[in-house]
C-alpha cells in the first residue's frame, strides 16, 4: 500500500480539523499517511498546519502534512475527501437569513441550506474530475440534500456523517442509565430520524422514558439548562406523543421546517422558551449568540495551546478516539475492520422501506474491508411517514430539482411550499435579491440563464 492522502477541504476550522488530526494521530495503523488541508483562508491554513504539526510531535505520529489553498492540488492523489466547508462561512449564512427575514422567512428560509448544498455539488464535481477513485466524506450541512444530489449528478463515492444519533446518550443520562448497558437504533434523514428501538441491558426502555415523562419531566424542565439541551426538551417530547417514537439529535429543534405544525414552538420567543431551553433554544437569537460565544471561547484555548511553546495541544485535543467516525470509517475500510456505523448513504436496495433508492438515508452500516454495506429498516410506523418522513422527503425532492435543473421556476415551487409563504409575489421578490446579490456564485454557477 503507498503512502495514503487524506484531503481536508475547509480545513480553517481549529476545532475540527485538530480533531481529526488528534483521532489519526491515536491511531498507529493510519501514522504515515498525508494530510492535506486546504482552506481558502491562508492566515488560518497557517495557524492549522502549525498546530497539526505540533499536536503529531506531542502524540509521536508519523504523518506528512501539506498545506494549500488550491482545491485541485488539495484534490490531487487523494483516498479521501473530507468535506467540512461552510462556502464564506458563518458571516455569509448570517446574511442569507437576514435577506431571508426581509421577506418573511424564519432561518433563512431555503436559502443557506439550498447555497451550501450547490457548493458541496461543485466540490463533488471536482473530486469526480481530479480523483474519481477517492471516497467523498461530507461532513458539512446539509448532508441530506447535499448528497442526494451528489449521488444523483456525479459518480462520485459518497458517504454523509452527523453526531445527531448521539442523542440517545442524552435519553440515557437524563433517565440515569449506564450508557455501557444502553443501545439504540435510528433511521431517517439526515437531522430527521427516529429511534426504533431502545434498550438498556437487553431489555425495551422505552417504558422508562414514559414514566420520567410522567413523574420527573416537569422538574426537569424547570432547571436551567444550556441551549443545546434539546434532546429532552418540551418539543421533543411533544413530538414523540404525537408520533410514538422519539426524535433524536437536531430533530426536535428541525421540526418546524418542511411541516405545517412546527410553528407552534417557534411562534414566538416565549413559545421557544417554553419548549426548548430558558434561553429559547438554539434557534433563538439568545441561544445562537451564547453557541458563537462558546465556540469562540473554545477556538481562544485552542490557540494559545497552539502558538504556546509552553502549553500542549494534547491537553485540549485529548489523545484518544474522539465521538468522530471519520478516521474509525477510514481505518476500518483500509484494513478490514468490520464496525457498525450511523451514515447517511444511498437508499439503494430499500435499506429505508417506503422511499425510492436514489435518495440518501440515515442509518446503520457494515463497514470494513469489503466496503460500506447498509444494514435494512423496516419501513417507519405509518404516523411518522405521514406527519413526518413525506414532507420532508418532498422538501428534499423540491430542492435538488432546483439544484440540478438551475431553473428558477424550481427555486419558486421550493420557496412556494415553504409555509412562511403568503403570495407569490413575496417568493420573486426574495428571488430577484438572492440571484442579483455578487456573493451568490455558487447557486449562479448552477443557474440557466
Amino acid at each position: 500500500m503507498g503512502q495514503i492522502k487524506i484531503a481536508i477541504i475547509g480545513a480553517g476550522s481549529s476545532q475540527f480539523s485538530g480533531g481529526i488530526i488528534r483521532d489519526i494521530c491515536v491511531t498507529p495503523n493510519l501514522h504515515g499517511i498525508k494530510i492535506t488541508l486546504m482552506d481558502i483562508d491562508e492566515k488560518r491554513l497557517r495557524f492549522i498546519g502549525a498546530m497539526g504539526k505540533k499536536l503529531a510531535d506531542e502524540l509521536h505520529a508519523r504523518i506528512d502534512f501539506e498545506l494549500t489553498t488550491d482545491r485541485e492540488k488539495a484534490l490531487d492523489g487523494a483516498s479521501f475527501v473530507i468535506n467540512t466547508a461552510q462556502d464564506q462561512g458563518h458571516p455569509w449564512a448570517t446574511e442569507l437569513t437576514e435577506m431571508a427575514k426581509r421577506h418573511g422567512y424564519m432561518y433563512g428560509g431555503l436559502l443557506s441550506l439550498t447555497y451550501n448544498a450547490a457548493f458541496l455539488i461543485d466540490v463533488a464535481k471536482d473530486i469526480e474530475r481530479i480523483c474519481p477513485d477517492a471516497l467523498l466524506i461530507q461532513s458539512s450541512n446539509p448532508v441530506f440534500e447535499g448528497c442526494t444530489a451528489i449521488t444523483r449528478s456525479t459518480r462520485v463515492k459518497t458517504v454523509g456523517l452527523c453526531h445527531g444519533h448521539y442523542g440517545y446518550r442524552d435519553i440515557a443520562d437524563v433517565l440515569g442509565l449506564e450508557r455501557e448497558y444502553v443501545s439504540a437504533k435510528m433511521c431517517g434523514f439526515n437531522h430527521w430520524i427516529f429511534m426504533t428501538d431502545f434498550r438498556y441491558k437487553g431489555i425495551d426502555a422505552y417504558p422508562l422514558i414514559d414514566r420520567w415523562i410522567e413523574e420527573e419531566a416537569e422538574e426537569y424542565w424547570k432547571k436551567p439548562r444550556k441551549y443545546s439541551d434539546q434532546q429532552m426538551s418540551r418539543a421533543a417530547i411533544h413530538q414523540y406523543k404525537m408520533f410514538g417514537l422519539m426524535p433524536i439529535g437536531d430533530t426536535p429543534r428541525m421540526m418546524d421546517f418542511p411541516t405545517m405544525y412546527g410553528w407552534i414552538y417557534n411562534e414566538s420567543l416565549e413559545a421557544k422558551k417554553y419548549f426548548y431551553s430558558q434561553q429559547g433554544g438554539f434557534d433563538s437569537e439568545e441561544g445562537w449568540n451564547q453557541y458563537l460565544a462558546d465556540l469562540n471561547q473554545n477556538l481562544i484555548k485552542i490557540e494559545e495551546a497552539a502558538v504556546n511553546p509552553e502549553k500542549k495541544v494534547s491537553e485540549i485535543f485529548e489523545p484518544k478516539q474522539s465521538d468522530e467516525q471519520i478516521v474509525p470509517i477510514i481505518e476500518s475500510l483500509l484494513f478490514d475492520i468490520p464496525r457498525i456505523y450511523q451514515v447517511n448513504i444511498p437508499n439503494k436496495g430499500s435499506l429505508l422501506e417506503g422511499f425510492p433508492e436514489n435518495i440518501v438515508i440515515e442509518g446503520q452500516a457494515l463497514i470494513s474491508g469489503a466496503g460500506i454495506q447498509g444494514i435494512h429498516n423496516n419501513r417507519l410506523p405509518d404516523r411518522v411517514m405521514a406527519g413526518a418522513m413525506n414532507p420532508r422527503y418532498v422538501q428534499c425532492e423540491l430542492i435538488c430539482e432546483a439544484l440540478l435543473s438551475g431553473e428558477r421556476q424550481a427555486f419558486k415551487l421550493a420557496l412556494l411550499a415553504d409555509h412562511y409563504t403568503k403570495s407569490e409575489a413575496q417568493v420573486d421578490a426574495l428571488l430577484d435579491e438572492w440571484f442579483s446579490h455578487p456573493k451568490n456564485t455558487a447557486i449562479n454557477k448552477l443557474l440557466k440563464k
